[in-house]
């Protein structure tokens, strides 16, 4: 154990903290996400410049952080790297001192005591993982900055509540490529989050049939998903990239239940009796199947936990008495054996609770560490033996493009808590057992659904204020005070996730095409622009049923907030769906058919499923506008999409608006994918990457109509 002697000489804080005394000169705080425990203003400012030295004991971990945290500076700074690993410097400098203890705990090897003053920075930890998160408190005091150089003087003791702070990608519903992850690796560092969960296999729920294992598996090569997986080599890439920036990877292999990617390659472990996707667990070939796959793959991850999902084994209605009891206690069974199982090659083993909601009951190993995403037995649990993750679903599940779940960031920052796990489940505040909480982000859609940057903008909040909860030091009295702190830190270095398609600086369109001024080269390979007859100066794009154009941008769709206007003259009278703008993602159509009404009008679609047409998704990823475009006259169309909001406009007019985001598809004007386009001429097609405002967008239909009634 540590003792209080040592502590106290070398990194007060953790006495302080532990009396509870908050000390501070003046109420200038530093703006920190998480926000630190303790802090003390001084007068001044250090410089960060080409003459900043680190001076560390020679390391590689500390030369990889000094080298992260380089490469972090130039980002935020638009600068060439520093290269700050000289070993003799003098003022201006930055000096590392690591005094390592034995028998450390997660949150005290994360602590760390900072001295910012004029002519240095000390940074003081037990270990390198707190050096990491100092270098992390450094960075965002610099983005606050006017010149990107200047820290202001603080000293800062500061140390994590929770061991467990967690954010869970499904990338086996929607693949998401290694820089994406990185993405969200350098997001989570940025907020001192530690444990990156990936869910690794799944099946879609919209669509056509969907599954995939996204990890190359050597032993079953079919296993392996055709349309998106990680090579070994790209896993311990990734897994190293992380541990350089203070993450855990926590791989998780779902089974039993969400395997339909395994029956794929085994259909005899299928049972009629249990519902879709459902391993039978009382097949002895599904427990030799399981421990191939977990032979291959344990010894990949370093991380202390393996996570094998276990949750919503269903049956069928059906099904008998004896039957559910049978498969329950089998269920119950394959978790204790795979418990120890990868138990003996070293492992934590991490399930989705809910299990003992079966008929009937086997009791299983209390050494397993259960992820509360049902959080009404937390006590219980915690009584039997195990620790415990927060992940309460109607919490803490994120469920991009869909009208269910979601979270309610002003409720959990104003009022949640780690322990609070709903009615009658408040666990103590400390209680041991609870080592954090975990932040989801499930894509039930499948591949399509939303974009990389939409899914990106759903957690642009919710990971930070669950940084804030888990670190333990609720800083802001208000959600609202909260959003203007994560505004002020935002700009996350290394992360690139910003729309391809992005809004101009002085707010001019990003497309601005009107035929005559501004050709398409397809258009005109094609011949599809015409003289307008009567308007000799003017030139007009003339769609037939199977004609197409592309747009040829950086990117197929824009993502909101997003405006787009342009003139239409419809020119065929039937009401066939057909298609004004595509991308993979979305479609605009000149004509949609409501599924329950019949009606046909202007609609707008989101992809979802596995490569669908949008046009026949459900109705929560459709809209048919009840505005008809009417036959041989111009008409303006404008319509603007938001976060949960598309609005439709008229002729200047705003027509209707509802509670739906779709994105600006722009790949091609007309389908390239064999449906109908939309006979029609085109012309004064603008994209902004705003929304206008109602003045502007009147602006837009007296301008169009001056040129062409």
């Amino acid at each position: 154990m540590i003792s209080t002697k040592k502590l106290i000489t070398y990194i007060t804080f953790f006495v302080l903290i532990q009396s509870g005394l908050h000390a501070q000169v003046n109420n200038i705080a530093p703006n920190i996400i998480p926000a630190v425990h303790q802090w003390q203003a001084g007068n001044g400012s250090f410089i960060i410049s080409a003459a900043t030295l680190f001076k560390f004991k020679p390391s590689v971990s500390t030369q990889k952080t000094v080298a992260i945290f380089l490469e972090d500076l130039a980002a935020l700074q638009g600068k060439e790297q520093l290269s700050g690993l000289k070993a003799k410097g003098g003022k201006n400098d930055i000096i590392i001192k690591i005094k390592p203890q034995p028998h450390l705990t997660q949150v005290q090897r994360e602590s760390y005591h900072l001295e910012i003053k004029p002519d240095k920075v000390i940074i003081k930890a037990m270990d390198e993982a707190g050096v990491f998160y100092a270098t992390r408190t450094l960075l965002q005091l610099i983005e606050q900055s006017a010149d990107k150089q200047s820290i202001p003087c603080y000293i800062i003791s500061d140390i994590p509540a929770y061991p467990f702070r967690g954010f869970m990608l499904d990338v086996g519903r929607k693949f998401f490529p290694v820089s994406q992850l990185k993405d969200y690796i350098c997001r989570m560092s940025w907020y001192k989050m530690n444990q990156l969960q990936l869910h690794l296999n799944d099946q879609a729920f919209h669509g056509q049939h969907y599954a995939a294992f996204r990890i190359q598996s050597k032993t079953y090569p079919q296993l392996t998903s055709t349309d998106g997986f990680y090579t070994h080599q790209e896993i311990k890439d990734l897994i190293q990239y992380a541990a350089d920036r203070g993450i855990n990877i926590i791989p998780e292999i779902d089974a039993p239940a969400h395997a339909m990617s395994i029956l794929d390659i085994a259909p005899e472990l299928k049972n009629e009796k249990l519902q879709d996707g459902q391993l039978d667990v009382l097949n002895p070939k599904t427990t030799a199947i399981m421990e191939k796959i977990f032979d291959e793959f344990v010894p990949l991850f370093p991380s202390p936990y393996f996570h094998i999902g276990t949750d919503e084994y269903r049956f069928k209605k059906a099904t008998t008495t004896e039957d559910r009891k049978a498969f329950a206690a089998g269920f119950c069974n394959y978790i204790n054996h795979f418990n120890r199982y990868i138990g003996a090659k070293g492992k934590k083993v991490m399930i989705w609770s809910g299990y003992n909601e079966m008929p009937g009951f086997t009791p299983i190993d209390s050494n397993i560490m259960i992820d509360m995403w049902l959080g009404n037995n937390a006590k219980e649990e915690i009584k039997a033996g195990h620790q415990v993750v927060q992940s309460t679903d109607g919490w803490l599940y994120i469920v991009p493009g869909t009208n269910y779940y979601g979270v309610d960031n002003k409720f959990l920052y104003e009022k949640w808590a780690p322990n609070d796990f709903g009615p009658n489940q408040q666990l103590n505040p400390g209680e041991p057992d609870l080592l954090g909480a975990k932040l989801h982000v499930w894509n039930d859609l499948g591949p399509m659904g939303f974009t990389y940057h939409e899914t990106a903008e759903e957690v642009a909040v919710a990971l930070p204020l669950m940084a804030e909860k888990l670190w333990g030091n609720k800083m802001s009295p208000t959600f609202d005070e909260f959003i203007k702190r994560v505004d002020g830190l935002k700009n996350v270095p290394q992360v690139n996730d910003t729309r391809l398609l992005d809004a101009s600086k002085n707010g001019d369109p990003i497309i601005d095409v009107d035929f005559k001024e501004n050709t398409l080269p397809d258009a005109v390979n094609k011949q599809l622009i015409k003289p307008l007859a009567g308007y000799e100066s003017k030139s007009v794009l003339a769609l037939d049923q199977h004609d197409f154009v592309r747009l040829n941008l950086p990117a197929d769709e824009l993502e909101q907030p997003w405006t787009l206007s342009f003139r239409v003259k419809k020119t065929d009278t039937r009401d066939t769906t057909t298609v004004l703008f595509e991308s993979p993602y979305g479609t605009i159509f000149l004509n949609l058919k409501d599924k329950k009404s019949g009606k046909t009008g202007l609609g707008i679609a989101r992809t979802v499923g596995y490569k669908e047409y949008a046009g026949e998704g459900e109705d929560f990823y459709r809209q048919v506008f009840n505005s008809i475009v009417p036959v041989n006259k111009w008409t303006q169309i404008t319509l603007t999409g938001g976060h949960n909001t598309c609005t439709l406009y008229i002729d200047g007019k705003e027509t209707e608006s509802v509670e739906k985001q779709f994105v600006c598809p722009l790949k091609t004007i007309g389908s390239s994918r064999g449906h109908l386009s939309a006979s029609s001429f085109l012309t004064n097609i603008k994209v902004f990457g705003r929304i206008l405002k109602r003045d502007e967008i009147m602006a837009l239909y007296l301008n169009a109509k001056l040129l062409i009634d």
